[in-house]
């Protein structure tokens, strides 16, 4: 942590209209997990001196606080990365580089994501009209994902969500990163849900079971002319 020249100044000239919320600076750091194939992450950002809502004896107390900016490597943001295509993964990525000293811009990032989603999903960019084709808007490509597919009708309904951030980050700068991790999760659980064929195979698993009502397989053995029930 280091306290910048010119909140020293500021300090130092005893102005009237100082206060300790004038401080300022930044601060780094090198973070490590518990895990011992984890890469080191270094961390880059902002501090400030801050009014502690807890108060103190006197009812006035101060607290350093920490803003991240840059984090190499990046934090990754999904879980599902494993399933997910790539060009997906690509786009959450670059929005997780910039998330922390740009919401905005990684929100319109992650909209890019969902955009590279539709894409993998085979929903076409384009309609057909009576003045011939037309550039169809990732609302609509979203909406005729859930019509195309019924199955994935609810991670539909959780896509539209993503892309409503996104279009904010667009047009705004109202985001926060909280925002942006709000969407990567809602995200993530859509992607979970498209992609990660295990629930279905459990699903199907359990239906069998269901249908024999608990009784095991018919299992064939080799070199006889049984069926072992």
């Amino acid at each position: 942590m280091e306290e910048s020249e010119t909140s020293k100044r500021w300090q130092s000239e005893q102005w009237d209209e100082w206060e300790p919320d004038w401080i300022h600076g930044g601060f780094h750091s090198v973070l490590r997990c518990g895990k011992r194939t984890c890469d080191l992450v270094r961390v880059v950002g902002k501090m400030e001196l801050v009014a502690d809502e807890r108060g103190g004896w006197d009812g006035q107390s101060w607290v350093h606080e920490f803003s991240p900016l840059f984090f190499h490597p990046a934090l990754p943001l999904l879980q599902s990365h494993e399933a997910a295509p790539e060009a997906v993964l690509q786009r959450v990525a670059a929005a997780s580089t910039v998330l922390w000293a740009d919401p905005s811009s990684a929100a319109n990032r992650l909209r890019s994501a969902v955009e590279a989603l539709m894409d993998d999903q085979g929903i076409p960019r384009k309609g057909s009209g009576k003045k011939g084709p037309f550039d169809l808007t990732l609302h609509k490509r979203i909406e005729n994902l859930a019509t195309a597919k019924p199955a994935y009708a609810d991670a539909a309904q959780m896509i539209l969500a993503v892309k409503w951030i996104g279009n904010v980050g667009s047009h705004e700068d109202a985001l926060k990163s909280s925002n942006v991790l709000d969407g990567a999760e809602i995200l993530d659980f859509a992607l979970t849900e498209i992609y990660d064929k295990s629930r279905d195979a459990i699903k199907q698993l359990a239906a069998e079971i269901t249908a024999r009502k608990g009784a095991p397989a018919a299992k064939y053995i080799p070199g006889t002319s049984f069926f072992d029930l």
